[in-house]
């Protein structure tokens, strides 16, 4: 056993292997969330030439578009985006990986990074997500940042992934600024301290002097200044600290309460570690940086959705699995508690895995938005998707207007959101009257939108618009939302004089 856990090839290999087992079944799932969705095809827009948010826009920062685009450049398919977010994930638990191994023994390392990957199989975190695209970058930016007492270039190394991942999720910044407030107040030399600060300035600047050059070349540096920071912080302003933390308390009940055996080991592994001894010695106050920061820059988004929280939960992990053990029984307890988390989540993916098998491993069986496009290509008319975007994805020619999010269309929130936007230009003062003002010959939609109505949305303006149109199809039990209700998609039809 110690060879098994000291040899590094079977170590990511049988890694690769479990992150696959989890997860391929995520592929048969066609809508998980709207974000995804969203960047979608906003990756397809660069692979058609276009910046991010030169042609549809979307609040998240641009260089996550440039990296959507990338498994979409191999293969333009949800599966294929899907692989991808495996992937992400299997190098985000070799990273958990490679971090603790500083500190424990091999095996516990090993165990920590299958309880990662174990948690991720949390259904409404199967989708690729931008934090799950995010943590590849954080996580080895945190191994960097360790070993710049070795060397200044593994500073720069850090400082690069950083803004990488900023320009990714735009929260991150909160951590580039507490890294450098760390940095100001470093014990060394005033000659050290200039050079290390500007190094990690610099490396921090390249990923956007890049993207300058780029919108500069097309005359739209002012849309990538709105776009990617006045909108955003915009939205980060809806929410307080206060109702941040009251926000994400709530969600993490309810993960617990809904999810006992997935996160139930987690939640409790937590709170029995506060304030014991770690063994991350030299490193913990640089660990404590990368994750106070996380923490801090989630309760800032305030928004309180449950995926915001997997940008923390490997350090999470790192924490629990680094503390010192003063008693056997307890590093019996926590080995048992991740054992638990781990044959829960092969449990679930069993079950989902055979029926793959029987099905000949055929992952759209179910992708019935697909057959809904083919349908109306194939027919008459334009389209309106309240909800279920990824629409636009399988035909181009279907979107309507400029604002990729579709569901945000008929949001309370959507015009002050964007206002900045209307400024420069980018939009009308009456965009969204002219979007929901269309001639649209179908108009789909989830019954949570359309029919149930929901307190941030303007539901009489949706009411009002559907008495034009009829229900021509339904599907029932097609896609879930957090944590237990069912969605129900719905396609109208524009009624006829006749009707």
């Amino acid at each position: 056993m110690k060879n098994f856990f000291g040899n590094k090839f079977f170590i990511y290999s049988f890694l690769l292997l479990y992150t696959f087992f989890i997860r391929i079944h995520s592929l048969t799932f066609e809508i998980i969330s709207w974000d995804e969705a969203t960047y979608i095809l906003a990756g397809r827009e660069i692979l058609m030439g276009f910046l991010p948010y030169e042609s549809f826009y979307e609040m998240k920062p641009p260089l996550l578009y440039y990296i959507y685009s990338i498994p979409l450049y191999i293969h333009s398919s949800v599966e294929s985006v899907r692989i991808f977010g495996i992937l992400c994930i299997f190098i985000s638990a070799s990273f958990v990986y490679v971090i603790t191994k500083r500190y424990v023994d091999g095996y516990l390392s090993f165990l920590g990074s299958l309880f990662f990957i174990s948690i991720m199989n949390y259904y409404f975190w199967l989708d690729t997500s931008s934090e799950i695209v995010c943590l590849p970058f954080i996580l080895l930016s945190l191994i960097a940042f360790f070993k710049s007492k070795e060397s200044n270039t593994y500073l720069f190394l850090s400082g690069l992934l950083i803004s990488i991942s900023t320009l990714i999720r735009l929260n991150i910044g909160y951590l580039a600024v507490f890294l450098f407030i760390y940095l100001i107040f470093k014990k060394n030399s005033f000659k050290e301290k200039v050079k290390e600060l500007s190094l990690y300035i610099i490396s921090g600047f390249i990923p956007i002097i890049i993207l300058i050059i780029l919108y500069y070349d097309k005359g739209l540096l002012n849309l990538l200044y709105t776009g990617t920071f006045e909108v955003p912080l915009a939205y980060a302003s809806e929410n307080t600290l206060l109702k941040g933390l009251i926000n994400y308390l709530k969600t993490i009940v309810k993960l617990c309460y809904f999810n006992p055996l997935l996160f139930g080991p987690l939640v409790f592994l937590i709170v029995f570690s506060l304030f014991k001894k770690s063994s991350l010695s030299k490193d913990r106050i640089i660990f404590n940086i990368f994750f106070i920061a996380l923490i801090f820059s989630t309760l800032v988004a305030g928004q309180g959705f449950s995926h915001h929280l997997v940008l923390i939960l490997p350090f999470a992990i790192i924490y629990i699995i680094s503390i010192n053990f003063n008693s056997i029984m307890y590093k019996k307890l926590m080995v048992s508690l991740l054992l638990l988390t781990c044959i829960y989540s092969s449990y679930l993916s069993i079950g989902f895995n055979i029926n793959l098998y029987k099905n000949d491993f055929n992952f759209r069986s179910n992708h019935k938005i697909r057959e809904i496009s083919n349908e109306i290509v194939n027919g008459e008319g334009s389209i309106l998707a309240l909800d279920y975007h990824l629409l636009y994805f399988y035909d181009q020619n279907l979107i309507p207007w400029k604002l990729i999010h579709t569901p945000a269309v008929v949001r309370n929130t959507t015009f002050d959101r964007l206002y900045p936007l209307v400024e420069i230009g980018y939009f009308e003062k009456n965009f969204v009257d002219k979007v929901l003002n269309k001639n649209y010959e179908y108009i789909l939609c989830s019954t949570r939108i359309c029919l149930e109505g929901r307190p941030n949305l303007d539901n009489d303006r949706i009411k009002e618009m559907l008495k034009k149109y009829k229900i021509v199809k339904r599907i029932n039990n097609f896609s879930k939302w957090e944590h237990t209700k069912i969605g129900n998609l719905l396609l109208y039809k524009k009624l006829k004089k006749s009707d």
